[in-house]
């Protein structure tokens, strides 16, 4: 064999060795509205991605990491296209992000039929809790009902008779106007949707004046959110009639934008900047720095999905990215989460304590959410019972 004939061949027993033992990168696809009305908490998710892809240096599982973005901007048909382009152009390995319920719910099964994961980061329509569950779907943020559940039970337990419930007509408005609605032991006195366009509150806080009730519950997200909290300051309610809901109304993203409007507005969440956990102080740390401000739920959300599927793709370990495999090791990976326990249901929506916020000036005279308790500890949603999913 001649030398030159014995380096080729050594060569090519290099480079079939190298390619052998590479590391194939994770195409790691993120989809959320970072547009339109609801484009504020897609950046938000933004900024919960980049942190957690800046803690891990790049890396998912040892895996290096391709991101392909997409812009759903709320937008239940919009999210479709774009997440076919993420699956057939981009061909992604696992989805994360998703802003809207009913984007969530448009995407889910073209996602899944392709045999990807969305590893939701906010959100959790009810119907995908129940009969619809899907394997291709996780939500780490909360499924909808969950939030406000709690803060039903937390207002019956202080001092709220009788309630007027108002929200977004949509699939999110439903699912948490009904929850806190299911958990509150008091009377309702009302239970009014308004349009997702609407920005002009004047007529149904005419009618809450005239109702007179014990207590108001909210649910508007994104500008709708900002556009009510003030007019309900401004129309005086905020002085006689407590308002209540949850982070998808008030929320630290959006605090500078209500002044003192939204002081006294009582939330709940699955997150607090408060918590005492060391993931959530690193995490914490980590926004401020980055930020100079307290990172919001939205943040907090993405953040910990990245972090799971980082845990999910080290517990299945290879050089390759198995799809099917890391599909199924998402269930039941443990991880760190920033909101302290956490576990998922066998309709892959989170357990998980819901946590009860009110709005005050700190002591720098800053608007701060501050931490008043725990809601509900452990808190499962209702539709599991229907999801034919089993552990």
């Amino acid at each position: 064999m001649s030398m030159k004939l014995k380096i080729a061949l050594g060569l090519a027993s290099l480079l079939c060795a190298a390619q052998a033992g590479a590391v194939q990168p994770v195409k790691l696809g993120f989809i959320a509205a970072q547009s339109g009305p609801l484009g504020v908490l897609g950046a938000e998710q933004k900024r919960g991605l980049d942190l957690a892809l800046e803690a891990l240096g790049g890396k998912l599982g040892g895996h290096p990491v391709e991101l392909f973005s997409a812009d759903s901007r709320g937008v239940p048909g919009t999210a479709v296209q774009e997440a076919s382009k993420l699956i057939e152009k981009d061909e992604v390995d696992v989805i994360t992000g998703a802003t809207a319920s009913n984007e969530i719910l448009a995407m889910v099964k073209p996602i899944s039929r392709a045999g990807l994961t969305l590893v939701g980061s906010n959100g959790g329509p009810s119907p995908l809790a129940g009969k619809e569950c899907n394997p291709g779907y996780y939500s780490v943020a909360f499924q909808n009902d969950q939030w406000s559940e709690g803060m039903g039970t937390y207002m019956s337990a202080h001092g709220v008779k009788r309630a007027y419930f108002i929200g977004m007509d949509y699939q999110a408005g439903w699912d948490h106007v009904g929850g806190a609605q299911r958990s509150f032991k008091g009377e309702t006195v009302a239970k009014v949707f308004t349009p997702q366009a609407q920005l002009d509150f004047s007529a149904e806080l005419a009618q809450i004046r005239a109702a007179k009730p014990d207590g108001v519950f909210a649910f508007y997200p994104g500008g709708a959110a900002i556009a009510f909290v003030k007019q309900y300051a401004q129309a005086g309610l905020s002085k006689t009639i407590p308002l209540y809901s949850n982070a998808g109304l008030v929320d630290t993203l959006f605090l500078p934008s209500f002044g003192d409007n939204a002081v006294g507005v009582v939330i709940s969440s699955h997150y607090s900047a408060d918590l005492d956990n060391a993931a959530n102080k690193k995490f914490v740390a980590a926004f401020r720095a980055k930020y100079k401000r307290d990172p919001s739920s939205y943040a907090a959300s993405q953040y910990d999905a990245v972090m799971l599927i980082d845990h999910a793709l080290r517990d299945i370990g290879g050089d390759k990215i198995d799809k099917a495999k890391l599909r199924a090791a998402l269930e039941t990976t443990k991880f760190d989460s920033v909101r302290g326990a956490f576990k998922f249901n066998v309709n892959h929506m989170p357990i998980q304590n819901i946590y009860v916020q009110r709005v005050e000036r700190d002591k720098n005279g800053e608007l701060a959410l501050r931490l008043l308790g725990v809601a509900q500890e452990n808190a499962a949603d209702r539709y599991a019972q229907d999801c034919a999913m089993k552990k």
